[in-house]
Protein backbone atom coordinates (compact mmCIF):
# COMPACT_ATOMS: atom_id res chain seq x y z
CA UNK A 1 0.00 0.00 0.00
CA UNK A 2 3.36 2.69 1.11
CA UNK A 3 4.63 1.47 -2.51
CA UNK A 4 1.41 2.65 -4.09
CA UNK A 5 0.84 6.10 -2.54
CA UNK A 6 4.39 6.10 -3.18
CA UNK A 7 4.00 5.77 -6.60
CA UNK A 8 0.88 8.32 -6.50
CA UNK A 9 2.62 10.97 -4.47
CA UNK A 10 6.14 10.98 -6.81
CA UNK A 11 3.61 11.24 -9.79
CA UNK A 12 1.79 14.33 -8.42
CA UNK A 13 5.14 15.66 -8.33
CA UNK A 14 6.36 14.96 -11.65
CA UNK A 15 3.36 16.44 -13.06
CA UNK A 16 3.40 19.58 -11.22
CA UNK A 17 6.65 20.09 -12.28
CA UNK A 18 5.90 18.78 -15.92
CA UNK A 19 2.20 21.32 -16.45
CA UNK A 20 2.69 24.18 -13.86
CA UNK A 21 5.45 25.93 -16.53
CA UNK A 22 3.58 24.62 -19.39
CA UNK A 23 0.05 26.05 -18.02
CA UNK A 24 2.53 29.31 -17.01
CA UNK A 25 3.43 29.80 -20.84
CA UNK A 26 0.01 29.24 -22.25
CA UNK A 27 -2.29 31.05 -19.75
CA UNK A 28 -0.13 33.44 -18.50
CA UNK A 29 0.18 34.08 -14.84
CA UNK A 30 -2.79 34.70 -12.47
CA UNK A 31 -3.53 33.95 -8.78
CA UNK A 32 -4.31 30.12 -9.24
CA UNK A 33 -1.11 29.70 -11.34
CA UNK A 34 1.04 31.56 -9.58
CA UNK A 35 -0.18 29.94 -6.24
CA UNK A 36 0.82 26.38 -7.69
CA UNK A 37 4.94 27.99 -7.99
CA UNK A 38 4.92 29.58 -4.66
CA UNK A 39 6.92 27.22 -1.84
CA UNK A 40 4.62 26.03 0.27
CA UNK A 41 3.41 23.82 -2.11
CA UNK A 42 6.77 22.59 -2.96
CA UNK A 43 7.04 21.32 0.51
CA UNK A 44 3.18 20.25 0.51
CA UNK A 45 4.06 17.77 -1.81
CA UNK A 46 7.48 17.28 -0.94
CA UNK A 47 6.70 15.91 2.80
CA UNK A 48 4.54 12.74 1.46
CA UNK A 49 7.04 11.99 -1.09
CA UNK A 50 9.76 11.78 1.47
CA UNK A 51 7.98 10.42 4.21
CA UNK A 52 6.29 7.27 1.99
CA UNK A 53 9.83 6.72 0.86
CA UNK A 54 11.29 6.73 4.04
CA UNK A 55 8.93 4.08 5.73
CA UNK A 56 8.71 2.06 3.09
CA UNK A 57 11.75 1.36 0.71
CA UNK A 58 14.31 0.77 3.90
CA UNK A 59 12.12 -2.42 4.54
CA UNK A 60 11.92 -3.92 1.59
CA UNK A 61 15.94 -3.67 0.85
CA UNK A 62 16.90 -4.93 4.30
CA UNK A 63 14.06 -7.88 3.51
CA UNK A 64 15.60 -8.21 -0.58
CA UNK A 65 18.88 -6.74 -0.09
CA UNK A 66 18.27 -5.51 -3.98
CA UNK A 67 20.79 -2.99 -5.04
CA UNK A 68 18.75 -1.29 -7.59
CA UNK A 69 16.13 -0.67 -5.25
CA UNK A 70 18.43 1.17 -2.93
CA UNK A 71 20.29 2.68 -5.63
CA UNK A 72 16.81 4.39 -7.32
CA UNK A 73 15.51 5.31 -3.78
CA UNK A 74 18.64 6.64 -2.77
CA UNK A 75 19.35 8.40 -6.01
CA UNK A 76 15.97 9.83 -5.96
CA UNK A 77 15.58 10.95 -2.41
CA UNK A 78 19.09 12.99 -2.59
CA UNK A 79 17.93 14.14 -5.93
CA UNK A 80 14.83 15.69 -4.70
CA UNK A 81 16.37 17.43 -1.26
CA UNK A 82 19.47 18.59 -3.45
CA UNK A 83 16.32 19.85 -5.38
CA UNK A 84 15.12 21.94 -2.76
CA UNK A 85 18.44 24.28 -2.77
CA UNK A 86 18.03 25.05 -6.27
CA UNK A 87 15.45 27.59 -8.32
CA UNK A 88 13.80 27.76 -11.81
CA UNK A 89 14.71 24.96 -14.07
CA UNK A 90 17.35 23.44 -12.23
CA UNK A 91 14.93 22.53 -9.78
CA UNK A 92 12.73 21.17 -12.07
CA UNK A 93 14.66 19.12 -13.79
CA UNK A 94 15.95 17.60 -10.73
CA UNK A 95 13.08 17.30 -9.01
CA UNK A 96 11.68 15.35 -12.11
CA UNK A 97 15.21 13.39 -12.06
CA UNK A 98 14.04 12.48 -8.11
CA UNK A 99 10.30 11.84 -8.44
CA UNK A 100 10.86 9.38 -11.33
CA UNK A 101 13.77 7.93 -9.71
CA UNK A 102 11.17 7.33 -6.35
CA UNK A 103 8.59 6.13 -8.99
CA UNK A 104 11.04 3.47 -10.51
CA UNK A 105 12.09 2.56 -6.98
CA UNK A 106 8.40 2.27 -5.48
CA UNK A 107 7.63 0.08 -8.34
CA UNK A 108 10.60 -2.10 -7.86
CA UNK A 109 9.81 -2.95 -4.29
CA UNK A 110 5.65 -3.28 -5.66
CA UNK A 111 7.63 -6.23 -7.85
CA UNK A 112 9.60 -7.38 -5.47
CA UNK A 113 6.67 -8.21 -2.92
CA UNK A 114 4.63 -10.36 -5.38
CA UNK A 115 5.40 -13.73 -4.62
CA UNK A 116 7.31 -16.04 -6.89
CA UNK A 117 4.95 -17.91 -9.70
CA UNK A 118 5.21 -21.24 -9.31
CA UNK A 119 5.75 -24.04 -11.99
Amino acid sequence: MKDKLGIFFSSLCLCHCLLTPILILLMGTNMFLGALEAEWVHKLLLLPVLIIALSSIPKRWLATRNQWLLILASAGFITIVIAQFHHGVNEVWLTMLGSTSLIAAHVLSLNLTKPEATS
